[in-house]
């Protein structure tokens, strides 16, 4: 084995150190732009008035592990004949992009329920994905100028026996504001 003079050792370190720190700037550079990415995103968030936000979180059950590649489906009416608003599919955090809606004027949701008039509208959103029994959630409440998180658990279907229809959760309760 050859051994090294004090300044080839040096040298060497002095490489080291500066392949290290290029990788520190190449972090401190990715960091940077996912934040102004994430800045980004918030921007785009603002909506016009009647017009609201939501995303879908899906996981499986326990919300241990997102779920990637799931199809998400937004719609009114029932299952059987459904008016489909728009779909989308989840990213590797198991999240939908945010999806525009209409929604009842800004207004109208600063006060309680008038005249059988909802502040918010009502959205269904069905999950599909290899694997898993669909889940369906009904009546999704969606606020103008807010952007709703719902987050949807997903049954793997080895764990579901013979029960592989649609899960279907309503979420009809009424907000009072």
């Amino acid at each position: 084995m050859q051994e090294k003079t004090p300044q080839e050792y040096v040298n060497e370190l002095l490489q080291m150190y500066r392949a290290n720190a290029q990788e520190i700037r190449n972090i401190d550079n990715y960091e940077q732009q996912k934040s102004n990415r994430s800045s980004d995103v918030s921007e785009k968030s603002v909506f016009e008035d009647g017009t609201g936000g939501l995303q879908v979180n899906v996981t499986t059950l326990g919300r241990l592990y997102p779920v990637k590649n799931a199809l998400v489906t937004i719609f009114t009416g029932q299952k059987e004949n459904m008016t489909v608003i728009e779909t989308n599919v989840t990213d590797e955090s198991g999240k939908s992009d945010v999806f525009n809606l209409k929604t009842p004027q800004r207004a109208d949701s600063l006060q309680a329920e008038n005249g059988g008039v909802l502040p918010y509208a009502n959205y269904n959103i069905s999950v599909q994905s290899d694997g898993y029994v669909e889940q369906i959630a009904m009546n999704v409440p969606v606020f103008s100028g807010v952007v709703s998180v719902q987050g949807i658990d997903l049954l793997p279907i080895t764990a579901a026996g013979s029960h592989t229809a649609p899960q279907i959760f309503d979420e009809q309760n009424k907000y009072n504001l």
